[in-house]
């Protein structure tokens, strides 16, 4: 037992421990899905007693929120591009980063995959917690939508729904290849990116 415990230890050497514990419950989200994340699994990946993490967090929901946030705020980054690039090669390097990013965190494409699937209750969920992250990761990509698109035309409301479309596409994409147990390498990372960038160029023609 010691020497599991030393190895759970070294898995996240580095990190501090609240740290350890978001890396910790994504892995093990990307492991056995969002259903079979505990608090007490966590612990154990950490190498900490369960009463522990309460030090840093409000439960798995309090981790959950966390992660969530952490993710969001790293893939609103993505949408800050160099700014020689216009048009349609702004749009394939939107879709190729988020498709990588998405492509190294399992565990965060299978909390967005069940959040979508999950029917929302009056108790909040992780992605609730969120909300205003998300309104403005989506204002920000409506943004993008207008200046490289040309949409402008089309409602706040549209351009989120088609923000949100691309990235549902990509989780699904992703999903499928490892549901199917092969590689996401990257052949299949530009396969996918290729797949979201031709949707969102065919956008203009079809909304005019």
């Amino acid at each position: 037992m010691a020497g599991k415990a030393k190895r759970i230890a070294e898995e996240f050497a580095g990190f501090s421990t609240p740290e350890a514990i978001l890396i910790a419950a994504e892995k093990l989200c990307g492991e056995e899905g969002p259903s079979g994340l505990k608090l007490r699994g966590i612990a154990r990946r950490v190498g900490i007693e369960p009463a522990s993490a309460y030090n840093h967090y409000k439960g798995l929901p309090g981790i959950l929120a966390a992660l969530i946030r952490n993710a969001l705020t790293a893939e609103t980054a993505l949408l800050k591009l160099p700014e020689d690039l216009q048009g349609d090669g702004a749009v394939e390097e939107l879709c190729l980063r988020t498709t990588r990013f998405f492509a190294e965190r399992p565990g965060i494409v299978r909390l967005s995959l069940n959040d979508f699937a999950e029917v929302h209750h009056q108790t909040p969920n992780a992605f609730d917690e969120n909300q205003a992250l998300i309104v403005q990761m989506l204002d920000l990509e409506a943004e993008f939508h207008r200046r490289h698109l040309g949409l402008g035309h089309l409602s706040r409301k549209r351009l989120g729904e088609i923000a949100t479309s691309r990235r549902s596409m990509i989780l699904a994409l992703l999903s499928l290849t490892w549901l199917n147990q092969k590689e996401v390498d990257e052949a299949r990372v530009q396969e996918i990116a290729g797949l979201a960038a031709a949707f969102m160029k065919g956008l203009p023609a079809q909304l005019k």
